[in-house]
């Protein structure tokens, strides 16, 4: 008996450890990225309102039902089930890839937002900065005063630019009228001609039809501007393919996926479980590479890209062996493939469900020494692929009801906007 409670007494120590250390910044960060989608603080969207939760429900208990929250409502929990039924039985994604003191970070930032007055109301044509966001003056972000100066200076160095040009153009007119009189005083007659033709259109139709002139001239600029703002709109913003920015590790795919054949789920566990493919854990990095450090290609030396896992986790590379003194460096990876907030999209669905293979979305990725966005990601190439993809009903026990029902009709196939594919609170709601 004393045993447990002395065992009950340190895991009680160690979680009120963590919480001290929770980081609501990363907290709030890790919000964004996989709860926003069902979740709000003070407001219900999918799932509850998450205001006070940390009030209502046990800090040990937290971490275990995002971590699995169907392992704890089978195991009869009493406090799981309830949340389970009062939430019409909708399965709450797993997020077993994080660590318990990220989720801690969660709860503290959930904390802090419950504790946030509510919002001042904001002026008409004014946007209210979202929370955490960095300020646009002197803050961390591009939109610094710095950058203002800096664009300032680039706008007068291009006035001076086009003044200069203006001058030389000038002395080159003069220096070829002066070599060149008879084909100059042709030129000079074209010119005048051609100034005459133009005021005399311009009298017909701004002189004696005033309000047609003006109405003909704002179609026209509405009509060049209103297209090309269409088509830079559905052609530019938010569109990333080709999008291939420099890795902190220069990681081939080619030789990992392509040479090697790992299995892209070794490394991306998570997309097979839940909404984020995940990035993976230098840890995972290390199960291949404490044995492995291509010495043989640099004189004995460490590669210097492995050497940059190795000072992610504090690896001693002469010892072969952790050291705890060694400072550790994280691994800031560029995200590459980014939807936008309002649309919602789930790996696990579509990869141990729909039986989608990666390279459908990311491309020949095997093949690829640098990873670049290879598909625009965009809603109308989402619904060509839901048009043309066929659902595999006959070796997919996801669909055995659906199946049983289809050969009732006599089918045996159909695509996925036939199943609901195409309907908007699917990926909007």
């Amino acid at each position: 008996m004393k045993f447990s409670r002395l065992l009950t007494l340190a895991v009680s120590s160690l979680l009120t450890i963590q919480l001290a250390f929770a980081d609501a910044a990363e907290g709030d960060k890790l919000f964004q990225a996989n709860c926003t989608a069902c979740h709000a603080i003070k407001e219900k969207v999918v799932g509850p309102a998450l205001k006070d939760v940390h009030k209502r429900r046990d800090a040990k208990w937290l971490v275990k039902w995002i971590k699995n929250s169907q392992a704890l409502v089978k195991s009869g929990d009493p406090v799981a089930v309830q949340v389970y039924k009062e939430n019409n039985e909708s399965v709450m994604t797993s997020f077993e890839s994080l660590t318990d003191a990220q989720i801690n970070s969660i709860v503290e930032y959930i904390k802090v937002a419950s504790d946030a007055p509510a919002a001042a109301p904001v002026a008409a044509g004014v946007v209210a900065p979202s929370a955490g966001a960095p300020s646009n003056n002197g803050g961390n972000g591009f939109y610094t005063s710095t950058t203002f100066y800096a664009l300032i200076v680039m706008a007068i160095i291009l006035l001076l630019i086009v003044f200069i040009l203006k001058r030389i153009q000038n002395v080159v007119e003069e220096l070829y009228n002066q070599k060149f009189p008879e084909a100059a005083a042709e030129e000079k007659e074209s010119t005048i001609t051609w100034r005459e033709n133009t005021l005399s259109f311009r009298y017909k139709l701004f002189k004696k039809h005033p309000i047609v002139g003006t109405m003909v001239v704002m179609l026209a600029f509405t009509l060049a501007f209103g297209l090309y703002g269409f088509d830079y709109g559905v052609r530019e913003i938010g569109v990333q393919k080709g999008y291939a920015p420099v890795q902190p590790i220069n990681y081939s795919h080619e030789l990992h996926a392509g040479t090697y054949k790992i299995n892209c789920l070794y490394c991306h566990s998570g997309a097979d479980k839940g909404k984020q493919a995940s990035i993976p854990s230098a840890s995972t990095c290390m199960n291949c590479h404490m044995h492995i450090n291509a010495s043989a290609k640099y004189d004995g030396k460490v590669s210097p890209e492995i050497a940059k896992i190795y000072n992610a986790v504090g690896w001693d590379a002469e010892k072969r062996a952790y050291d705890p003194t060694k400072p550790k460096t994280p691994i800031k990876w560029v995200r590459i493939h980014n939807l936008p907030d309002h649309a919602y999209f789930n790996h696990a669905q579509h990869v141990k469900i729909g039986k989608v293979e990666c390279q459908a979305c990311h491309g020949p990725i095997e093949t690829m020494a640098v990873v670049s966005q290879q598909r625009s990601l965009q809603m109308g190439w989402c619904i060509n692929c839901h048009r043309e993809a066929k659902v595999d009903v006959a070796n997919n026990d996801y669909y055995e009801k659906l199946h049983a029902n289809l050969k009732m009709e006599g089918k045996e196939m159909i695509t996925v906007a036939q199943n609901g594919g195409l309907e908007c609170g699917k990926c909007h709601y």
